[in-house]
């Protein structure tokens, strides 16, 4: 059966039918024409919108519908993580070609419905319609408790230490993996055991994983925010070095980064260097802060142990707002060349 003989109200039925926990602030969700929220008991909402579109984001051939659906709400999660945001609320819309099969946009939704659930971010509405292509475009909402302030990019100041929470490079080599090999059959793989066996050895596997499905750092951006432990901070999206210059030009601070402290993949995949993977990859939705000496010395001290491991890889000064490599005791200025839709 085709989408097109799928009824939008049969599927919006669908989706109502399975069941999520809504705050007692959420008064209205799927069913009107709008959602209603009165959200009593927070001081400050973030809200974040962001967009997978097929062969520019993803090829459908390469990840699965019930991945794309718990990828898709990951990608806005860490904007959410980068502010130190606790996931709130979202919609999505979801946009599907008259010509795929009724499967489709139901895996798409369980994996959507399971990620939402993971994250106790509930699904309020939003639209359904035909495209082309898949399209898929998610707003998402997180909240702040009355004491605490959002960790904002413009906040880094002069002598901050630069701090990379999570992995940076392996995406941008998942796809190259990707790319190299065509591989179609993915598309049909929903489970890590899968991935891993099709993957062939574990750096293969922590590459194609890394790219398929990030990790969203929610838990380690709320904790930073609630110990006031990060003066600025931004989520890898773009690539280390352009995602780090949009941190430097909203604080109009001079950026270093020590490329001998940084933490690379093991191997080039193809022509992509690990270096090259690190700095201008993308998607790897870590998040990059910068914090004072003092706040250092906190974070080192009650760090938890089950986040990921933390690096220090440089810090901010006094200058015009750049990016600076340092190796072996040479400084360049570097210009990023990570991703940009208009290039």
């Amino acid at each position: 059966m085709s989408s097109k003989y799928l009824s939008e109200f049969d599927l919006i039925e669908w989706i109502r039918q399975k069941p999520q926990n809504f705050p007692d602030s959420i008064l209205k969700s799927i069913g009107d024409d709008c959602a209603v929220f009165d959200p009593q008991s927070i001081a400050r909402i973030a809200v974040t919108t962001d967009s997978l579109l097929e062969n520019v984001h993803f090829n459908k051939h390469w990840i699965s519908a019930y991945w794309l659906g718990r990828k898709s709400l990951v990608v806005n999660l860490s904007d959410l993580a980068a502010m130190g945001a606790k996931p709130y609320a979202c919609l999505l819309n979801l946009e599907l070609p008259h010509d795929l099969d009724s499967y489709y946009p139901h895996t798409f939704l369980k994996g959507f419905l399971e990620e939402t659930a993971h994250w106790k971010i509930p699904l309020l509405g939003g639209n359904l319609s035909s495209n082309e292509k898949v399209h898929t475009s998610i707003t998402a909402w997180g909240s702040f408790q009355k004491n605490q302030h959002p960790v904002y990019r413009s906040g880094g100041q002069e002598h901050d230490i630069l701090i990379l929470i999570g992995d940076v490079g392996f995406s941008r080599l998942g796809l190259e993996i990707l790319k190299k090999e065509n591989p179609n059959q993915l598309c049909e793989i929903t489970d890590e055991d899968s991935l891993a066996k099709w993957s062939g050895d574990n750096f293969r596997f922590r590459c194609l994983k890394a790219h398929l499905l990030p990790f969203p750092l929610i838990a380690v951006g709320m904790w930073l925010c609630e110990n006031n432990l990060a003066n600025s901070m931004i989520d890898i999206s773009d690539g280390l070095a352009a995602d780090l210059l949009h941190l430097a030009n909203e604080s109009q601070l001079e950026a270093e980064i020590r490329i001998d402290s940084l933490s690379l993949p093991e191997h080039a995949i193809g022509k992509i260097s690990p270096l090259e993977a690190a700095l201008n990859g993308g998607e790897d939705y870590s998040l990059l802060l910068s914090t004072s000496e003092k706040q250092l010395q906190q974070l080192i001290t009650t760090y938890p142990s089950d986040f990921p491991p933390y690096q220090i890889i440089g810090n901010l000064s006094f200058g015009k707002p750049a990016v600076y490599l340092t190796q072996k005791e040479e400084r360049r200025a570097y210009e990023p060349k990570g991703f940009d839709h208009f290039k």
